[in-house]
């Protein structure tokens, strides 16, 4: 059977992090102390703020806001366009969307300012990443938001790889871990260790700002959960608690 352990909004938890955005973090973690109150849901909560019709265009929104696409993306694109075709709707939600959050705007225009100065982004972890001006002189803003954030992102879910690698291995158990695919992280298992598998999973997760303290002395200001599913293949998998 295959075990999937799936980082809930990575993207979302590292870049407000990283911009150390208030709105963001407060809004994450008091989803995370009530997740299955429905006033507390992020993108329910965006929808209304941005007078969206449905709560999945405000999820998009969010995800796709993180790289800070252009108003005319957005108007084109088939996800939105049935909600608006015209550039300047997107351009004022945009700005709706950074007035609310700051920090992200701030920390957007930090790393712009870098890499006028030639100057590589750092992570709280050390890795570095050296972007560059386009040729007409304007600024990569997809390249410049997506490098820091994926990067950062995948730093997190190596950590609860390699801790899920020693617990399994310290257990005895002879499931195999396949590989890392984005934000998931795979295990192939006979049945009989699933639940083994499954609260191990569930553990580096909640680990994760326990053993950032510990490898870099950093202090997260939010926790990165995981969500685990289990199925026969990657397709028909199903969400599991903890055993």
């Amino acid at each position: 059977m295959l075990i999937q352990g799936d980082a809930k909004a990575l993207e979302w938890r590292t870049i407000c992090w990283l911009a150390n955005d208030p709105v963001g973090i407060a809004e994450l973690n008091e989803y995370d102390e009530n997740p299955k109150d429905k006033t507390k849901d992020i993108h329910n909560k965006n929808q209304k703020a941005f007078a969206l019709p449905e709560r999945v265009i405000a999820k998009r929104f969010l995800f796709r806001a993180i790289y800070r696409g252009s108003g005319y993306a957005y108007s084109v694109d088939p996800d939105f366009m049935h909600v608006s075709k015209e550039p300047d709707f997107w351009d004022n939600l945009i700005e709706i969307f950074y007035r609310k959050y700051k920090g992200l705007d701030k920390c957007h225009q930090k790393w712009a300012q870098q890499v006028v100065a030639k100057k590589p982004i750092t992570s709280p972890f050390g890795r570095e990443w050296n972007i560059y001006l386009r040729d007409d002189g304007s600024i990569p803003w997809t390249v410049l938001t997506n490098y820091p954030v994926q990067g950062t992102g995948h730093d997190l879910l190596a950590i609860s790889r390699v801790s899920l690698f020693g617990r399994m291995k310290k257990a005895r158990l002879t499931a195999k871990l396949v590989s890392t695919v984005h934000d998931s992280i795979v295990v192939d298992s006979p049945e009989e260790e699933i639940p083994s598998v499954v609260n191990m999973m569930y553990d580096v997760f909640d680990d994760i700002p326990k053993n950032v303290e510990k490898l870099w002395g950093i202090r997260l200001p939010l926790a990165f959960p995981g969500e685990v599913s289990v199925g026969r293949n990657l397709r028909d998998m199903k969400e599991v608690d903890r055993f």
